[in-house]
């Protein structure tokens, strides 16, 4: 019986503890990276996935948020390459994530 405990547990904890929400602010201050958005994926430091739905979200594929305090990574998109900490392309392919990102 312990066992079906534990592995009930683990089913239910795995997806959330690599979850990857993404919240986008207007305000650079609040965001943990100002990102710039590439047509070029040679020019990326992050290539990335976007899903539709919450459960997919892991490293690398995110799920947009409209609530901050739900997302675990906070953006700020800007329209100025030299501004932004990442340079992220959009892929279409789950084999082209190119993603790193260590928590200080």
């Amino acid at each position: 019986m312990r066992h079906y405990l534990f592995l009930i547990l683990l089913l239910i904890l795995v997806p959330t503890v690599y979850s990857q929400e993404v919240f986008i602010t207007d305000e650079a201050s609040q965001a943990d990276f100002v990102i710039y958005i590439t047509e070029d994926t040679s020019d990326a430091d992050w290539v990335i996935l976007k899903t539709d739905w919450k459960h997919q979200a892991m490293e690398g594929k995110w799920f947009f948020t409209d609530w901050q305090n739900d997302a675990d990574l906070v953006l700020c998109i800007t329209a100025d390459k030299f501004k932004a900490d990442k340079i992220v392309f959009y892929t279409q392919w789950s084999t082209a994530i190119i993603f790193e990102w260590k928590e200080d």
